[in-house]
């Protein structure tokens, strides 16, 4: 009879739990789950480590760059690149990957760090060793060249970048990316490679004076409330972007801070903070809004950046949905990709 109550009891809690998951898919929407990178196809693509890009000392040495392909069940033509932020690769891009996956889409995570040995603590350190947003897009773009010649089936390819990452889509967003992928590529031509961009939580924090855009959609996505990158740095970029040839919307997403998507909950985080660090660059020379200080637009003057206008401290992490933005991003890409 004990044994009896105590299956009738089992059973009980497992019903309750499935009404209660239920019931907060109704209230929250869908959820994902991280797909494992043993799930995935391991590639390896040639790519490049650069530093100083957009100055005189702009140099790279090849660099062999890995990634994970996860593929939707039955056929596909639709393919997105998810690419981490300063923490590296983590639970968020594989759970990007679980829902690109379950809506007909393939997806690729791809590892910027590990092959650079960079361990972001502070963004100056990163940035002489080329723990940068400009080689995160090279990775990306380097990364479409393989696919278009590996892959014949995929038809249409869209980036997903989250902090680091967003501001990768930023770097490829700018006519100047094609124009170095042009000369890099001579004398085969180069168009971007990418029908639809996503960034979530990017820093908009740099303006380059006469720059122009290209068309390619771009969303980007940024927390209401975040005080790591503002919100509003983001809108005015868009009004900047869509000025000079671009195609950007900024959405705010309502109640969320930085790393709204992120594996822990919101807290306070201890890293740098670069809010401040919005700056305008005018030929040989980079301008920090908030202080006026000026810098040399070289390797130094970017390693020197962060140090003048970072500080410690800001709120990161999940709400009480974890994938709040997930279905805009998502219909962003059926809109573009299929």
């Amino acid at each position: 009879m004990r044994s009896w109550k105590m299956k009738l009891r089992k059973l009980i809690d497992i019903v309750f739990a499935l009404i209660l998951l239920s019931s907060m898919n109704a209230v929250f929407g869908q959820t994902y789950s991280p797909l494992s990178s043993s799930a995935g196809k391991r590639i390896e693509f040639n790519s490049e480590n650069c530093t100083g890009f957009g100055t005189p000392d702009y140099k790279c040495q090849p660099l062999k760059v890995r990634a994970y392909l996860y593929e939707p069940k039955g056929e596909w033509s639709a393919l997105v690149m998810a690419s981490h932020g300063a923490q590296g690769i983590d639970q968020r891009v594989f759970e990007y990957a679980d829902a690109l996956t379950k809506n007909g889409i393939a997806a690729l995570v791809i590892d910027h760090w590990s092959p650079r040995n960079i361990n972001i603590r502070d963004y100056s350190t990163a940035t002489a060793r080329g723990g940068t947003t400009s080689n995160i897009a090279t990775d990306a773009l380097w990364a479409a060249e393989h696919l278009k010649a590996q892959y014949p089936q995929v038809k249409k390819m869209g980036f997903l970048g989250e902090s680091m990452g967003a501001m990768a889509a930023i770097q490829m967003s700018r006519q100047r990316m094609t124009d170095l992928f042009n000369k890099k590529m001579s004398p085969k031509s180069f168009s971007m490679p990418f029908s639809a961009m996503v960034g979530l939580y990017p820093a908009c924090m740099e303006r380059i004076e006469g720059e122009k855009f290209i068309n390619t959609p771009f969303l980007i996505l940024i927390g209401e409330l975040d005080d790591a990158t503002l919100a509003k740095d983001c809108v005015d970029h868009q009004a900047w972007t869509n000025a000079n040839g671009g195609n950007l919307k900024t959405e705010l997403v309502p109640g969320a801070f930085h790393d709204f998507d992120a594996p822990h909950p919101l807290q306070y985080r201890q890293g740098q903070n670069i809010s401040k660090c919005t700056y305008v660059v005018s030929g040989d020379k980079i301008t920090i809004v908030a202080s006026g200080k000026t810098l040399p637009n070289t390797l130094a003057g970017l390693v020197q950046l962060p140090r003048e206008c970072a500080f410690t401290g800001f709120r990161g992490g999940h709400g009480a949905d974890k994938f709040i933005a997930v279905p805009s991003w998502l219909k962003f890409y059926e809109s573009h990709l299929k």
